[in-house]
């Protein structure tokens, strides 16, 4: 060999599939909380998973926590959040060796039914995605029971491949308590019925050992406002929705983490609760909200590795295998924020009033156009509206998500990873139907793909020593166009070193004649070499 391997693996993905798991949820009510006249809302998020690889199995588990909006007999709206089990199993392939298994568990749909007025069903449908990163040997394995002097003979050309590395960081239980003021022009708070979150980290730096990060959390309040004293006798209670962004930051130890690191990050919250405050004047002007926040940092790296492109032996006829391998290097990690319009019909005239907005987002696909990245994917939209007289309506439709963004250079095959997030909704009725306007940020991670050719195996024939029987003192060659110093090498069981020797040449470049020395396993049987 001419050199010594640093690097002798890469991760390759083997296996990568989205599985699906059917979950279901039955709930009844505390005493506290008053009979389910209608259902307006369920929304459900994964809270807490693990996994573990068995075999060719993955077994995994965690909870999911469902939050649901409805109304009572008397035109009152109230939620109820509840927390239940999920657990399964899924096939996987390519896991045979060492390996690295990623595992994304997330509700992609939820429906909700009522049994009676205190107990209803939630069926969920759970996305899970799978994929195993198997490490691959780059070093090639040779055979034929070699002397440190055989394998002194062997020749070989190699080259770097970028592998992308993976590890990750994690924030827990970060402790936060804010107060959000109502607009001048908003009634004051009777009692806060709902509050949903949506966190988002919109920038992420990694060096020197640490992640630092900055995000947000769009706040979507319901309450229901202090009845107006001069509202008649018996006028259905008013509820209002209003929302905020809560800025988050950090910093996370990172042990060996520095520039050359990219950084993916995504954040969670939980152990939410609220209440109104009084102000100076008395008055309930302010919901205090308290929660702990969870930050997720995927750190990914290039690591080279060394791959063997082509070997031979000088002493020995040898034969080659071949094989490919295939691998991902990282290439970057952005966001971008846009704006999107949606309509939808809404055939009863009567519900006029809009109570609350709110949305999720997914993506669907990602393709290249040139230097622009596109995607593709929509946006799940929840309007409740009301009569005005107690009576609230609840509309869900799709509206279509296009946007693009500018990308780093990319010269083939490319996957990409992405994590939407709707950071705003506003909607309106009119004649025409409901309107609503999103806001959107993309987080995305864009990986390249790499397949090549590498010696898997050298198979040295001992029992074929290379011939010292040639009987010209002098042999010329006349490489052809696509000639190397390599090829020729190769091709007369010499060395390119031997080869530059012999011709007076200095750099790898081919003239028109070369002069070939005799085979090197010759030189210890006296042969003359010119």
């Amino acid at each position: 060999m001419n050199r010594e391997y640093e690097n002798q693996s890469v991760l390759t993905k083997t296996f990568e599939e989205v599985s699906h798991d059917e979950v279901s949820a039955e709930y009844n009510l505390p005493d506290y909380l008053p009979d389910i006249n209608r259902l307006l809302k369920i929304s459900a998020r994964v809270c807490e998973s693990q996994h573990d690889l068995a075999g060719d199995t993955v077994a995994y588990d965690g909870k999911v926590r469902c939050t649901v909006l409805y109304a009572t007999g008397d035109g009152n709206l109230k939620s109820a959040e509840f927390e239940r089990d999920f657990s399964g199993n899924t096939a996987v392939a390519g896991t045979s060796g060492d390996c690295e298994i990623r595992f994304i568990a997330e509700v992609e749909s939820v429906s909700c039914r009522l049994q009676n007025p205190r107990k209803l069903t939630a069926r969920l449908k759970l996305a899970l995605a799978t994929t195993v990163l198997a490490v691959r040997q780059t070093a090639p394995v040779v055979t034929g029971k070699l002397s440190a002097e055989d394998e002194a003979s062997i020749e070989s050309r190699e080259h770097g491949i970028a592998g992308v590395v993976r590890m990750t960081v994690t924030e827990r239980d970060t402790p936060v308590s804010e107060d959000l003021e109502l607009d001048a022009g908003l009634p004051s708070i009777e009692e806060i019925v709902a509050v949903e979150m949506e966190p988002c980290i919109l920038d992420v730096r990694a060096g020197d050992g640490k992640v630092v990060y900055k995000g947000e959390i769009p706040t979507a309040i319901l309450y229901l406002a202090v009845t107006d004293d001069d509202a008649p006798a018996g006028s259905a209670p008013q509820y209002v929705a209003f929302s905020a962004k809560i800025p988050i930051a950090g910093e996370i130890a990172a042990q060996g983490v520095t520039e050359r690191h990219v950084p993916f990050a995504s954040a969670s919250v939980g152990g939410i609760e609220f209440r109104p405050q009084t102000n100076a004047f008395g008055e309930n002007r302010t919901a205090e909200i308290d929660f702990v926040y969870g930050v997720d940092v995927e750190l990914y790296s290039n690591e080279t590795a060394v791959l063997t492109a082509d070997m031979y032996s000088t002493a020995y006829e040898s034969v080659c295998e071949m094989s490919a391998i295939s691998c991902e290097s990282v290439l970057a990690a952005r966001s971008f924020n846009f704006t999107t319009e949606g309509d939808t019909a809404l055939e009863d005239g009567d519900f006029k009033t809009v109570v609350m907005a709110s949305a999720s987002a997914s993506v669907g696909e990602t393709e290249r156009q040139g230097n622009k990245l596109r995607f593709s994917g929509e946006a799940n939209v929840c309007v409740i509206l009301t009569n005005g007289e107690g009576v609230y309506l609840t509309r869900n439709f799709p509206v279509p998500l296009r946007a693009q963004t500018e990308i780093p250079a990319i010269t083939g095959a490319f996957s990409v990873g992405t994590r939407p997030t709707v950071l705003s909704v506003t909607a309106r009725q009119d004649g025409n139907g409901i309107h609503v306007n999103l806001e959107t940020l993309i987080s995305y991670v864009i990986f390249e793909k790499h397949t090549e050719a590498g010696v898997a195996k050298l198979s040295v024939l001992k029992e074929k020593p290379i011939s010292c029987d040639r009987d010209a003192s002098l042999t010329l060659c006349y490489p052809v166009e696509q000639d190397t110093l390599w090829d020729v090498a190769k091709r007369y069981s010499t060395t390119v070193a031997a080869l530059m020797e012999a011709n007076g040449i200095s750099a790898e470049s081919v003239p028109s004649v070369l002069v070939i020395p005799r085979p090197l396993s010759c030189a210890a049987k006296g042969r003359r070499i010119l």
